[in-house]
């Protein structure tokens, strides 16, 4: 069977996670992919990436190979910044993810596993949070794209943090996949993914919320909603000894953001995945068990990451109140950076 891997943009990469999931593969005994990509983009390498990786330990008897043209613009790319060898390291193409050194202008695919980065810091004597952690290594990842702009630092940082910090709680998962690039149009992306337990199932754990999430769209509509967490509790509120407690406007903070830096946002998770862009917000189908995200922003819109960040949390807490079982103060960490630049 030959499948033909798509111009990797984010509307082809969702589609694909889709079609694949679907091959009847009764019959099947080798899968070739024709990955011959004029163009790709972070979220779309990285969500294709992990759908590929599941479709091959999904059917472990059947024989997966890759054929490329090593001098499409696409491919070259895409091995450079290590897309083939993070669905196989067997695979005879490009970089390990995370070898390309990156500049300010991309960052290559990278594995972060949040509790061994935090580990190796209580062993070198820091002892401090998991979350302090996280954003320490948020820090460090914004700072390879963030082009010497301290604002572009700081706003990077807070939205790859308030992502990272949500997988260890709330996935069931210590492991991300996080890529990025600055485009000519001064234009940041950064994709971040999971292989969790998603969306759906997170905030199902919570007795409070299943009357009213029943599918994966209704739990990525909750999501982005204003205090909406897993974490909540009726009988506590937002009363925590942890300042890292989670109060539910992570994703909220994130996706408003992008929206008002006149960019996009997109969470996959499930069978359904959200794409908020010019203040619509549209569903589709996909794919994916785990949750994908995607983040862009015009850089030229930035003046103030603390004022754009304080802003939005504020008119998020007041967006909470109108909301049932929601956190009606955010916590400090979604209020901005908790450690100084």
């Amino acid at each position: 069977m030959e499948i033909t891997v798509p111009e990797l943009n984010t509307e082809n990469a969702l589609a694909f996670a889709d079609i694949i999931n679907k091959i009847d593969v009764d019959s099947v005994d080798e899968m070739c992919f024709i990955a011959n990509m004029k163009w790709v983009r972070p979220f779309g390498m990285l969500l294709t990436s992990a759908a590929l990786k599941r479709l091959r330990n999904k059917h472990p008897s059947i024989h997966f190979r890759m054929q490329c043209d090593e001098n499409r613009n696409g491919v070259s790319y895409a091995a450079h910044m290590g897309f083939f060898k993070s669905i196989s390291e067997s695979l005879p193409l490009g970089n390990l993810p995370g070898a390309a050194i990156g500049n300010d202008n991309y960052l290559p695919i990278t594995k972060l596993n949040l509790i061994q980065i935090h580990d190796a810091e209580i062993a070198a004597g820091e002892y401090s949070s998991l979350g302090d952690c996280i954003e320490r290594e948020s820090r460090r990842l914004a700072q390879i794209i963030c082009r010497s702009n301290i604002e572009m630092q700081a706003l990077m940082t807070y939205l790859i943090r308030e992502i990272l910090r949500n997988i260890p709680e709330h996935a069931n998962e210590s492991t991300a996949w996080i890529c990025g690039q600055y485009w000519a149009d001064h234009t940041a992306e950064i994709a971040i993914v999971d292989e969790g337990i998603g969306i759906k199932n997170s905030l199902r754990r919570n007795i409070v919320h299943q009357e009213y999430i029943t599918d994966d769209a209704s739990a990525l509509s909750y999501a982005l909603k204003a205090g909406i967490s897993q974490a909540f509790d009726p009988r506590r509120g937002n009363r925590s000894h942890d300042e890292w407690a989670n109060s539910g406007y992570g994703l909220y903070m994130v996706s408003e953001i992008c929206k008002e830096l006149n960019g996009t946002f997109c969470i996959a998770s499930g069978e359904k995945y959200i794409r908020v862009e010019n203040n619509t917000v549209a569903f589709g189908s996909t794919h994916f068990e785990g949750t994908a995200v995607k983040m862009t922003f015009s850089t030229n819109r930035l003046t103030s990451s603390h004022e754009i960040i304080q802003h939005i949390a504020s008119r998020g807490e007041q967006e909470a109140r109108t909301i049932r079982n929601a956190f009606k103060n955010a916590s400090h960490p979604s209020k901005g950076l908790i450690l100084q630049l």
